[in-house]
């Protein structure tokens, strides 16, 4: 099987730099429509089996565009697993506010996510985050399907994708970097082992 994750496309408050989680949306922007159409393109040609998305719309609007470029469009199915990162009190919060107010927390967010300190603060830690995509995955491992689309959240597949396929967990996000919006990370499955074959790709204009 191969899962075809995708990190929505760019929103307001990603440009606004403010913190959008699990509870928090904002729409796409006008040129991130132009990206994701592009992606839809490049991916023409894959018949997906399925296409979930986490409920978030700014997940489901990417989700819908990808489909609809597809020469074999599916609807989009919702998985409650695939939420974003649940970022407690910091949700709505310019990414420098929430700096401003926990620097310790939020360092520990972006560096070293398994040290994030989550109920505290009302958000998860990455103890549930993994839970519940491991879950997800569980279940999808159980189905006969070949190709899978898959949109989520830049924290939530950053850590995620990373402990699935072997990364050491001090090491899934080397300098702070996560995934960039409306990129293209690809596992395989052969029944037995997951493995990376690419990462935070760009495709299209």
């Amino acid at each position: 099987m191969k899962i075809y994750f995708v990190r929505h496309g760019k929103t307001q408050w990603n440009q606004e730099r403010r913190l959008q989680g699990m509870t928090g949306d904002s729409p796409l922007l006008p040129e991130a429509l132009v990206e994701i159409a592009a992606l839809g393109d490049y991916l023409t040609d894959i018949k997906f089996d399925a296409i979930f998305s986490s409920p978030a719309k700014r997940a489901i609007d990417t989700a819908t565009i990808l489909s609809e470029h597809n020469h074999a469009p599916r609807d989009i199915v919702r998985k409650t697993e695939l939420f974003e990162w649940n970022l407690g009190v910091f949700e709505g919060m310019l990414i420098e506010e929430a700096h401003q107010k926990d620097p310790e927390n939020m360092a520990a967010f972006r560096h070293h996510p398994e040290q994030f300190w989550g109920n505290p603060i009302g958000a998860e830690n990455l103890a549930d985050v993994y839970r519940r995509f491991v879950r997800f995955m569980d279940w999808l491992s159980k189905q006969n399907y070949e190709h899978v689309l898959v949109v989520s959240h830049g924290a939530f597949l950053s850590s995620t994708i990373k402990l699935l396929t072997g990364t050491p967990i001090g090491e899934l996000r080397p300098g702070g970097v996560g995934l960039a919006n409306n990129t293209l990370s690809i596992v395989e499955y052969d029944g037995e082992t997951y493995s990376l074959t690419h990462w935070n790709e760009k495709h299209g204009r």
